[in-house]
Formats: C-alpha cells, sequence, structure tokens
C-alpha cells in the first residue's frame, strides 16, 4: 500500500463488510463511488474491498477505494515484468541481507503479488507462501499483474493470522503488507501476532514490515515490534516506511553489505540491495507517543480518528 490519492466525489454509502478478523469480520459504511476512473479495467466490489484496475501510462494499477480515497496497491508494468514501480516494494529485499537462510518465506497481503513474484523469479529455489483475505483481490493478481503461483511459489487465501497458526514453517522471512487505505487490520498489529510471527521464524529469521508513516499508528507499530523484537532497522521508501525486526546482537553494517553482495552475486536482482543499505536507520528509541498495542488494546480506527480531530483544531 503507498499513501493515498485526492479525494474522488463524495457518492453516496452502502454497508458491507471491510476485513476479517479473528473471530467476527467488522461492519462498516463503504462508499459506492458515483465516478470510476476512466481508464478502468476492472472493478469489483468484494466482501472486503472495494477494488479498481486501472490503466496508468505504461503500468496496470490495482486501487482500494476507501473513504471516498483511492489508495494504490500496486503497479504492474506488463512490458517489463521484474519492474517493481511502486518503492517500498523494492525496498522489502533488504530483509534478505539479514536473514540467516533464504530458504523459505511467507508474504501476508497479495496486492498484485509483485514482491513475491519478483522475489520468485530470481530465487526459485526460496520457497514463498503468498497469503491472501481477499479471494479478489487474488484474481485479479493472476488476471492483470503477472502473478502465477507455481512450483515454489503458492497463494492462499486466508486471514493471514490464521494461516501463521497453521503454518508448516519454519520461515526465515516473513513480510507482512495488508493494509486498508491507511491503516493495518488490528489484528496483524499487536504485540501477540508479532510474537506469533517470532515463533514461526527459523533461527536467524526476520520479519520485514511495511508502514504507512504519516500516521498516529507508526510510533504504535515501532513500540510494538520493539516490544517483541530484540532489534528493529527502518528504510524509508519515498512515503513508506519498511522496517526489519529480529533477535540476536545486532546485524553490524559490514556484514550486512558482504551478505549483500554475495546474494547479487548468487541471484543477480533487478535491484541490488547493497545500495539500500544506505537508508538504514537503527530505532534505538520508541517516537514519541509509541504504546504498545496488544489483543485487548489496539485502537486502530481510534487513533485515525484522534488525528482527523487534532488535524481540525486551531
Amino acid at each position: 500500500m503507498t499513501l493515498l490519492r485526492p479525494p474522488i466525489p463524495t457518492p453516496p454509502s452502502r454497508r458491507g463488510a471491510l476485513f476479517g478478523g479473528m473471530a467476527a469480520a467488522m461492519t462498516l459504511a463503504v462508499p459506492a463511488y458515483a465516478q470510476a476512473p476512466s481508464n478502468l479495467i476492472e472493478r469489483v466490489d468484494s466482501p472486503y474491498n472495494t477494488i479498481f484496475v486501472v490503466r496508468d501510462g505504461p503500468f496496470v494499477t490495482m486501487l482500494f477505494g476507501v473513504n471516498r480515497r483511492l489508495f494504490t496497491e500496486t503497479r504492474y508494468n506488463p512490458a517489463d515484468p521484474n519492474e517493481l514501480p511502486v518503492p517500498y516494494t523494492r525496498l522489502m529485499a533488504v530483509s534478505l541481507a539479514y536473514a540467516a537462510q533464504t530458504r523459505a518465506m511467507v508474504q501476508i497481503g497479495l496486492g498484485g503479488g509483485r514482491t513475491s513474484s519478483y522475489l520468485h523469479r530470481f530465487m526459485p529455489q526460496m520457497r514463498i507462501e503468498a497469503v491472501e483475505l481477499d479471494p479478489e483481490v487474488i484474481r485479479l493478481a493472476r488476471a492483470h499483474f503477472g502473478f502465477d503461483p507455481r512450483g515454489t511459489l503458492s497463494a492462499h487465501q486466508a486471514d493471514g493470522r490464521m494461516y501463521l497458526r497453521g503454518a508448516r514453517g519454519p520461515y526465515d522471512l516473513i513480510f507482512v503488507d495488508a493494509y486498508r487505505g491507511t491503516f493495518v487490520p488490528f489484528h496483524l498489529m499487536t504485540q501477540e501476532f508479532f510474537a506469533l510471527a517470532k515463533s514461526r521464524l527459523a533461527p536467524g529469521g526476520v520479519l520485514a514490515q511495511n508502514i504507512e508513516p504519516t500516521t498516529m499508528l507508526y510510533p504504535a507499530a515501532i513500540a510494538t515490534l520493539k516490544s517483541v523484537f530484540a532489534n528493529v532497522d527502518t528504510y524509508e521508501a519515498d512515503g513508506n516506511i519498511v522496517a526489519v525486526a529480529y533477535d540476536g546482537p545486532p546485524r553490524r553494517m559490514a556484514a550486512l553489505l558482504e551478505r549483500a553482495g554475495t546474494l547479487q552475486a548468487r541471484h543477480r536482482f533487478r535491484y541490488p540491495i547493497a545500495p539500500m543499505l544506505a537508508r538504514r536507520r537503527v530505532v534505538t528509541a520508541i517516537p514519541e507517543g509509541g504504546q504498545v498495542l496488544r489483543d485487548d488494546f489496539a485502537p486502530v480506527e481510534s487513533l485515525r480518528a484522534i488525528e482527523r480531530h487534532n488535524a481540525r483544531q486551531p
């Protein structure tokens, strides 16, 4: 998920389920979008999302409609399938330099499947399990975004947290990139979730999380990651933050660069990892306002409401 697009005209509303939780789905008002984009390829109103697939110059773009705004979920260049036009998707791969092994990974939140497809293209020996709650997202990824699960790349329609509970694992990498608008579903943001993910990591394993940094959830996300993992590094990606969380001693830059060079020589990535490491920021203190989120206290939407209220104050 990348930063929000400008608002579109205010339409009438309907009622529908936004996303599935562990026990029950939340039901909220979802705009019916009076005006679809003129370059529309396909529109789907699934039980979880209002999804637009549009032509955007040379790209095919997946947009989610939330609260009268459109959010870019993924972009794909059919003429150049190995291109990753969205910057943060390239930076998710920086976590490979942290992982002791690269035998298996799971990605929670598919989008168009571009990150998992890219890694599968250059690392076909690594088992990649892509997990997505919305079956329509999986269908659209296959139909319009070159996502082709086969061999060591597989797709699974499931809630990410429930999938991890039953996953065979262990995983060397866990990617979390599940969004609706600017917030992550609450049950994928809590201390208990990250503890579950950590328990599914192999020794030397790494969790990488895409975080939208301009909301009040950013300090809470960092605080919650730090409450579970010994180390958190962040990488700025033109409006998004990729957080890399891991245990053990802090990784030294020299070791990361050496590992990145080894991986590049072996896999010949389109986007080499070593230059990305220059963006590394080691988290040594919790950002102001950071509060650990737990299953019994994860007020994701409340924090957004507070932020909107504060923005209106003189």
